[in-house]
C-alpha cells in the first residue's frame, strides 16, 4: 500500500530538471495542466522561502482554492543572490512576472534579482 504513494510524482518528473544544484520546473504550464489547473499569471503568486541550508519556490493560487505547484527546490543552496538568480532564470520569471511573496530578506533579494534580469534583457534587445 505504501508503494502506491511513492509513485505519485512520476507524471510530473519530466517537467523538472537539475540545474546547478537546484531542481527546477522548466515547463510551468505542464504540472498545472496535469492537475487540470488553468495557468493565469494574475491568479498566482510566487512564494520563495529559504534557510541557511535550503531554498524552495512554490506557485500559490491567490484564493488558496487550488493546490500549490512546486517550481524549485534545493537542499544545498541558500538565500544568496546567485541562487535566486539561477531560480528566477530557470523558471522563466521574466516571462510570467508573478507577484512575489515570502520573507523580507528573500523578497529584497528577489526584487534585486528581477530588476537585474530586466536590465540585462533590455541590454540584449
Amino acid at each position: 500500500m505504501i508503494s502506491v504513494y511513492r509513485k505519485r510524482h512520476e507524471d510530473l518528473v519530466h517537467f523538472f530538471k537539475m540545474e546547478r544544484g537546484l531542481v527546477v520546473c522548466t515547463d510551468i504550464d505542464g504540472p498545472m495542466q496535469t492537475r487540470n489547473i488553468n495557468h493565469n499569471t494574475l491568479e498566482c503568486r510566487l512564494f520563495t522561502d529559504s534557510s541557511k541550508l535550503s531554498l524552495k519556490a512554490l506557485l500559490l493560487h491567490n484564493g488558496n482554492t487550488l493546490p500549490s505547484i512546486p517550481v524549485g527546490h534545493s537542499v544545498r543552496n541558500n538565500e544568496l543572490y546567485g541562487n535566486l538568480k539561477i531560480l528566477m532564470e530557470a523558471i522563466n520569471y521574466s516571462k510570467f512576472k508573478w507577484q512575489i511573496c515570502g520573507d523580507l530578506k528573500v523578497i529584497s533579494l528577489t526584487f534585486w534579482t528581477t530588476t537585474r534580469i530586466h536590465k540585462l534583457l533590455l541590454l540584449h534587445v
